[in-house]
This record gives C-alpha cells, sequence and structure tokens, in this order.
C-alpha cells in the first residue's frame, strides 16, 4: 500500500508532503512478490521525483514462496508399486487432457510417455505456473526494490520503521534505507528461527527475537532508534522528519525559545572529564531542598558539575545546542562515540561527541557454536575503535545526504591501533571518515571543548585540510593538541641524560659542585640529579604540553579561531548563519556560472586563516595578557560575522547582491555567446537564432541596429 500524505508539524505548521508505503501483513503476512514490487518502487519513484521523504512501514515475512496449485489440483504420481505407495516412486505426471488444459492456463512442461499403447501420459520436468510470484522472479524483485530504495537513501530521504517482523529483503531494505526505527517487541531477521534449526540439524534457537531483536539490532547499528510501541515510533519519524530537507531546500528552521546569546552553563568540574550528552543537550537537575539533600553521587549521575551557577530547584543547565532539540541515533551501537541531530538558533545541525568514559562492549555467546560464551570488552574513552569510527563516518555521510551542517566536539586521543582492531578494521573505518569529510557538502566545524584534547590519527582524519572549503577548527583556551600526549612528548625527547644536562645548566648547587672539582663532586652531583629528577620531569611535562596549547595550534593556521566553550553557543550560532548565507550566495554563483570552482569564494573570504601566521595573531603573540588578547580575537572574529550578517540581510545587501548576480549572469551569457562564435558552426547556428527571435522581439532588432551603427557597420542587415 502507498499513500501520499500531508504532515503538519511545529516546523512547518503550513504542512509538508511525504510518501508512505508499508506491507499489509494481513495479506500473504506482507511478502513481496513482483505485485507488490511494483507499488513499492511506484513510490519510491514518486517520492525521488517531488523530492519528498519517503516513510516505509515494515511488517513484512520477505520475498514470497509459493507453488503452482493449478498443476498440484490436477498433479498424478507413477509409483513403483501402484498397491503399496511406501515403495517410492517414479515419476510426476500429467493425464493428456490436463496437460492440454493447463498448456493454456500455465506453462508446464514435459514429455509424452507410453505405457501401453492404449495409454499416454505427460511426465513433469519442469514447472512455471500460472501465478507470477512463487520464486526467484520474487528475488529478482527484491534486487529491484534494495536497489531503488537505497538509491532513495543517497538521492533523497528514507525512514523506515518496523512495526512488524521483517524478514529477508524486508532486513536489508531497513538497512539500505538507514533511519531504522524498531519496535523493541519486532524482529528484524534474515531467516526464520525454525528454518534456521532445520539447517543446522538441531534445535538451537528459540525465537526471532533471540536473531533480530533489539538487543541485536539496537546494538550492532543496523536500528537507529528503539520505540515501545507504534504510537513511540511515529513520534520518532515526527522528530526525524524536522530534520529532513524539505523538496528543493535545505532542512526547515523552527524558532528557538533558547536564548542564542545565553552562556552554555554546564561544564565538568576540575578534574573531570567532559559528559558529551550533558555537553550537547544540557541536563534536566532533579528538584531537590536548599538544604543540599542533592548527594555528590545524585550529581555525577545527571553530569551536573557546573561552575558557573549553582543548581536550582527543577533547574535546567544548558549545554551547546537548544533544548530539548537533542536526538541521538543508534546510542546502543559503538557507545564511545555519541551522534545524533539537534538545533543552534533553530537551525537543525548533525552533531557527533564523544564517550569519555571507559564502555562495556558484550559479545553475545551465539547458540549455534556450541564452544562460543559470551564476552565482554572494555573500551576506553576518547578512543576510535573500528565500530565506532564505522558509526563515525556512516554518521557524517548522513547528515551530508541530509543537507544538516555538521558540529564536531572533538575529544580524542586517537585510534586503537592492537592486533585485534587492525584485523578488525579500525585503519579502513578512520579512512571512511575522511572520504566522507571529504566529500562533505555543508559548513562543519570541528571544535576541541573545554579540557579536551584531539591528538595523532584522532586529529589527521578531521583536521580543515581534508575540506579546507568546508571544514572550520576551533577550540577553547584550556584545550590541547598535538601529536602526542606531554608524557608520550618527554619519554621520546626529554629522557634521563636530557633532564640531567638541563640541571647541569641551571641547578645552582650542581653548578657550584661542578666548579669546585673536589674529589666528591660526581657522587653528591648524581645523588642531586636522583633527587631533583621528578621535579625536572614535571618542567619538562609542563614545557611540552606548552606546545599543545591553542595558541600555538593558532599560530600555525590549523585552527580558525579561541572560543572559550561558555561562549561557544553565541559564537558558533552566529558564524554558523553567516556560514549558511555564504553557501547560499555561492550556490546562486555556481548557478549562474557553473564553470566556477566550488571553492573559489570561500577560499578567498578565508585565505588569511590557511596562512602560517596572519594579522589577527599579533594580537595574541604580542599581548601581555593571553587571556585579554584572546578574547579581542574573539570579539573581533564574532563582530566581523555580525557585520556580514547585518549587510546580507539587510535591503542593500540583498540589492548589492542581486545587482552583482545580474551582472555576472550577463557576463556568464556574453562568455557562452564569444564561445559559440568562436567556430563556423556556431556562428551558423547563432544568426539563425537571431533571425527568429527579431521577428517577434522589435526591441532587441532596434538594440542590434544601433549597435551596429554605433560599430560604424549601419544598414538593415536583417530586412
Amino acid at each position: 500500500m502507498a499513500f501520499y500524505i500531508i504532515v503538519k508539524t511545529p516546523e512547518v505548521p503550513q504542512g509538508r508532503h511525504a510518501v508512505l508505503v508499508a506491507n499489509d501483513i494481513t495479506f500473504q503476512s506482507g511478502a513481496f512478490s513482483p505485485r507488490e514490487d511494483v507499488v513499492f518502487r511506484a513510490a519510491v519513484e514518486l517520492a525521488q521525483e517531488e523530492k519528498l521523504p519517503l516513510i516505509y512501514l515494515a511488517a513484512n515475512s520477505g520475498a514470497r514462496v509459493g507453488l503452482a496449485t493449478e498443476i498440484f489440483e490436477r498433479l498424478k504420481v507413477q509409483w513403483n508399486d501402484p498397491a503399496d505407495a511406501s515403495l517410492g516412486f517414479q515419476y510426476l505426471y500429467l493425464a493428456p487432457e490436463d496437460y492440454t488444459t493447463l498448456g493454456a492456463m500455465a506453462k508446464a512442461q514435459g514429455c509424452p510417455l507410453a505405457l501401453r499403447e492404449e495409454e499416454k501420459h505427460w511426465m513433469l520436468t519442469d514447472i512455471v505456473g500460472l501465478e507470477d510470484g512463487l520464486g526467484v522472479e520474487c528475488l529478482s524483485g527484491s534486487a529491484t526494490l534494495a536497489s531503488a530504495y537505497n538509491r532513495a537513501f543517497r538521492e533523497g530521504y528514507t525512514i523506515t520503521m518496523v512495526s512488524g517482523r521483517t524478514v529477508g529483503i524486508g532486513a536489508y531494505l531497513a538497512r539500505l534505507g538507514r533511519r531504522c526505527v524498531q519496535r523493541m517487541d519486532q524482529p528484524i531477521i534474515l531467516t526464520g528461527f525454525a528454518a534456521l534449526n532445520k539447517l543446522l540439524g538441531r534445535k538451537v534457537y528459540t525465537s526471532h527475537m533471540q536473531l533480530g531483536g533489539p538487543r541485536v539490532m539496537g546494538v550492532n547499528g543496523v536500528s537507529h532508534h528503539l520505540a515501545s510501541d507504534d504510537l513511540d515510533g511515529i513520534k520518532t519519524i515526527l522528530r526525524l522528519l524536522s530534520f529532513a530537507p524539505q523538496a528543493h531546500a535545505a532542512p526547515p528552521s523552527l524558532s528557538s525559545g533558547d536564548p542564542v546569546a545565553r552562556l552554555v552553563e554546564y561544564a565538568p568540574a576540575a578534574n573531570e572529564k567532559m559528559n558529551p550528552i550533558a555537553a550537547i543537550a544540557g541536563v534536566e537537575l532533579p528538584p531537590f531542598s536548599p538544604a543540599g539533600s542533592l548527594t555528590i553521587g545524585d550529581l555525577d549521575k545527571a553530569s551536573m558539575h557546573s561552575p558557573h551557577k549553582a543548581p536550582a530547584a527543577s533547574s535546567w543547565v544548558g549545554g551547546l545546542f537548544d533544548k530539548r532539540s537533542w536526538l541521538e541515533s543508534q546510542p546502543g551501537w559503538a557507545q564511545t562515540v555519541v551522534t545524533g541531530r539537534a538545533r543552534l538558533g533553530g537551525i537543525a545541525v548533525g552533531v557527533i561527541g564523544v564517550q569519555t568514559s571507559a564502555v562495556s562492549r558484550v559479545l553475545p555467546a551465539d547458540p549455534g557454536m556450541p564452544d562460543s560464551t559470551e564476552q565482554t570488552v572494555i573500551q576506553a574513552g576518547q578512543v576510535w575503535y573500528p565500530d565506532s569510527a564505522a558509526k563515525t563516518a556512516a554518521a557524517i555521510e548522513e547528515y551530508n545526504l541530509e543537507g544538516l551542517p555538521l558540529f564536531i566536539l572533538a575529544n580524542w586521543r586517537g585510534f586503537s591501533g592492537g592486533l585485534k582492531d587492525l584485523f578488525d578494521g579500525v585503519l579502513q573505518a578512520g579512512s571512511l571518515i575522511v572520504e566522507s569529510l571529504r566529500k562533505y557538502e555543508q559548513p562543519v566545524f570541528v571544535y576541541i571543548p573545554c579540557g579536551a584534547e584531539l591528538r595523532g590519527g584522532a586529529w589527521v582524519v578531521v583536521d580543515s585540510q581534508i575540506n579546507s572549503t568546508q571544514i572550520e577548527m576551533y577550540a577553547d583556551p584550556t584545550a590541547r593538541g598535538g601529536v602526542l600526549e606531554p608524557e608520550g612528548v618527554v619519554e621520546i625527547k626529554c629522557r634521563p641524560h636530557d633532564l640531567a644536562k638541563l640541571m647541569r645548566r641551571i641547578d645552582p648547587e650542581i653548578k657550584s659542585l661542578v666548579a669546585s672539582g673536589s674529589p666528591d663532586a660526581d657522587r653528591q652531583i648524581k645523588a642531586r640529579e636522583k633527587a631533583l629528577m621528578p621535579v625536572y620531569h614535571q618542567v619538562a611535562r609542563q614545557f611540552a604540553d606548552m606546545h599543545d596549547t591553542p595558541v600555538r595550534m593558532l599560530a600555525k593556521g590549523v585552527i580558525r579561531g579561541i572560543v572559550p566553550w561558555a561562549q561557544s553557543r553565541r559564537y558558533f550560532s552566529i558564524r554558523l548563519r553567516r556560514r549558511l548565507a555564504e553557501e547560499m550566495l555561492l550556490k546562486h554563483i555556481r548557478t549562474t556560472d557553473a564553470s566556477m570552482s566550488s571553492g573559489v569564494w570561500p577560499s578567498a573570504s578565508r585565505a588569511a586563516v590557511s596562512s602560517p601566521t596572519h594579522p589577527a595573531l599579533e594580537t595574541v603573540l604580542k599581548a601581555e595578557d593571553d587571556e585579554t588578547s584572546i578574547e579581542k580575537l574573539y570579539h573581533r572574529q564574532q563582530e566581523e560575522d555580525e557585520k556580514f550578517l547585518r549587510w546580507s540581510e539587510s535591503g542593500p545587501g540583498r540589492a548589492q547582491v542581486g545587482t552583482e548576480l545580474k551582472a555576472l549572469k550577463a557576463h556568464a551569457a556574453s562568455q557562452a555567446v564569444a564561445q559559440l562564435l568562436a567556430t563556423s558552426e556556431g556562428k551558423e547556428g547563432t544568426l539563425k537564432a537571431l533571425q527568429a527571435v527579431i521577428k517577434s522581439d522589435v526591441g532587441l532588432a532596434m538594440q542590434l541596429q544601433m549597435l551596429l551603427g554605433d560599430q560604424g557597420m549601419g544598414g538593415n542587415m536583417f530586412g
């Protein structure tokens, strides 16, 4: 079944159109046959032609399986012994009159066989059947659906809700269309458990849920969201639609009651790691009495350490994005990475964060393998593993297809490079992150928040040089970034003998012993070095840490700015609006002049950032007070963005843009005509076109006559 629906939601109150296609579980258990394939494919094609979201409600038994009943009802058996069927049979056959009848109804192939001179019949060798949809044609149709639905995901917008058991091709569609919402009491499977038990020759599996329930599909990346019932699933679909692109337009904006100018109130306490969900979405404080009934454990559970204000009863501590706009995807899979959608100032964005605490990954025992056991693998926080790297790459790909700007709250120490992880494909998954970012066509903001760090290969795969026209990098003043952590650098570059040289150069007591030349000096110097070594190790560590600060990142041009975490919401909201305004203007330019490179204008406007140093840094590098200089640079960049927005959104600004676009169109048309006239065929075609046009456009004829007169070529050239 397929429907053309209108959905009215807060972000599109006038209503938005969508295409909905669903299995009818009451007919043939919702199985796919060529007839169902035609309906499904038509719904997909309609959604793509109209650029509408496609919603698939899945409840099926996979590809249909059937038998030619019209032949079965006339089937005869040639027994080895007609008196004793237990001795088996020789072949199946049809009587001549039945074969003649079925020859007109269906294609049943056979050969005549004479049993006795007075009797002949047809031995069956192949059966095609009257009905279309008994076997391999259903599989071929399923392949067509798989291709069409995957194309709809990549070229349009798809949502799949598994509201009932989904088997075979239905399971593949749930995966190929992504954005899968699974009811917690319904499985997604390739083959039924009974069929698997027959294949294995013993009773191994006991239910479909054991094979494809939420404990499997919710933690392996197939299901993006889990729903308790159909109503909960529909609510999730509506939330996903709120982030979906409209026909020929970007995802809809929504007026936010959460002021963009407010501070980001959540921040980790001293010596505490950042909670990614709290940083993204904020946290609702549970009610508690002023007397202090909220314990430290309660605060830990709510991730509520905030240096900006003391918690109040039933208060909310805000994160970076709009209140209650966060929708997390695939929370059960690859939990060292957090992915989802949110809004910033009402603008829909994709968000990727990093889990900072260790998580447990449970690998279930397979009943089909008697020697297998359940295993629990501990994965450290701030590290990319094969599953979390694949999750990151897949999320980037999805958000790009949805036309969403992307925010990456970077806080990775690197990739897990052990033998098992390399065998499981961490290198391949990390490479996919680079590929997905390289292809990203919307603004990307990589931000290292307060107390976070970005090291080694983790920096490489999100660096702005991967896609310099779209990616911008920023850091909080307390963030750090480098090849290795300070301890690792010290171990390589500041070994004990290097620290001993430093001691001999700056320690007064050692210098005095060296100068004394006493027989016991060497022993005393070694004793002194041993005593001071822990302190000098800390000196070396701090020295190494100073190479990883945002000031050096800015000086080397690898980040665009230093943005304090508390002020990041206002800064990025303004910057996002400017980037989107730039992208919209560039889109108009590309439409006018397709020859223009995708990076010409944005690269020119941000050329200073990619240089080793740029003028804005002079304020930071020459200032005595780093905090004041960083704040000045931050305000300067913010003021420039606000000034651009005021201009681009003003009447004179729009008029100037319109005038320049009109001139650009005229220039592009002039170049196109000049290229046509460069060949004899082009000249001939242009003259014929002019002769045809001026017959109906008197004004154009007069303009051409005036132009020719100005060139000293008077006369009626077109008469």
